[in-house]
């Protein structure tokens, strides 16, 4: 599974399940003068799957 993650005012990551899971890390982009805004939509887009792949999606602190 292949594809681009992105929070929605910050630049894309690629990522790349290969044969396992794989743990993508989003940056929140702020500063510690202006603060760090509240992540509260998240963009998937796969651009490559296999026929019957699924997906999970988990919010990890």
């Amino acid at each position: 599974m292949q594809g681009l993650i992105r929070i929605p005012g910050a630049p894309a990551s690629n990522f790349d399940t290969g044969k396992g899971l794989t743990v993508v890390e989003l940056i929140n982009v702020g500063d510690e003068d202006k603060g760090y805004p509240e992540i509260v939509a998240l963009e998937i887009l796969f651009t490559q799957t296999t026929l019957g792949q699924s997906y999970q999606v988990f919010a990890v602190d």
